[in-house]
């Protein structure tokens, strides 16, 4: 079993940045770091690449404090996001880069509502995320087996996510959530991943950036969350 080691060691150093941020209450700080990346990173991707794209990135800035401070909001924003998310699929090109960069952004506020909601809620999300991230990529290497869509993510295998899968539902489910919502939450991480790796495929790209070495950039390591704050959101309406 070959473990990039160097993986393992940036993740832990990320997690603990989150765990220290935890502890210390610099969420805002947290949030706003995320979103700058996640915008350095479209910029880089050229997500971000004219001024509609920039107009779109300052309608939701502007929004922000609205959406914050408004649950009712964020619950039609997401509505708006499911059918954009349709769009993306059924019809890849039709607009891939802008449909995709609205989704990333509505992302980005189901985040903030979250935390407006229940930081610990917020906090319970990264860690799911990363460690569902974690147990693929070592069972999977351990276990190894066949992948489940090569031609998307080259990495992902079956073993990998069925093992994330039960033990991240178990996690999930101790929060006190229902079977449902905790198997949904779970299996939704996998699809998040996926979500994330088809659109950076359309665009011929392997990372949306390097800034976390061999992790990727923030995006990458954000990706299995995108799904999940939807169902959040929705479940505890």
């Amino acid at each position: 079993m070959e473990i990039d080691k160097n993986r393992i060691v940036v993740g832990s150093l990320i997690l603990l940045f989150f765990i220290s941020g935890y502890f210390i209450k610099f969420d805002y700080l947290i949030l706003s770091t995320i979103s700058l990346l996640v915008i350095f990173e479209l910029y880089k991707s050229k997500f971000i690449n004219n001024s509609f794209d920039y107009l779109i990135l300052f309608f939701f800035i502007i929004m922000l404090p609205i959406i914050y401070f408004n649950y009712e909001f964020i619950i039609y924003l997401n509505f708006f996001l499911f059918f954009l998310i349709i769009l993306n699929i059924l019809i890849p090109g039709f607009y891939i880069k802008k449909v995709f960069l609205i989704c990333v952004l509505i992302f980005i506020q189901n985040l903030f509502s979250i935390h407006y909601i229940d930081r610990n809620l917020l906090y319970f999300t990264i860690f799911v995320a990363f460690f569902n991230d974690t147990i693929a990529y070592v069972f999977g290497k351990m276990l190894k087996g066949p992948l489940i869509i090569p031609s998307i993510s080259p990495n992902k295998t079956w073993s990998g996510t069925i093992v994330s899968f039960i033990l991240s539902f178990f996690i999930i489910y101790q929060y006190n959530l229902s079977i449902l919502i905790s198997s949904l939450l779970s299996i939704s991480l996998f699809f998040g991943d996926i979500f994330y790796s088809y659109n950076k495929r359309k665009n011929h790209l392997k990372d949306f950036s390097k800034i976390l070495l061999n992790h990727g950039g923030i995006l990458d390591r954000l990706d299995s969350m995108f799904f999940f704050t939807i169902i959040l959101i929705f479940s505890i309406k």
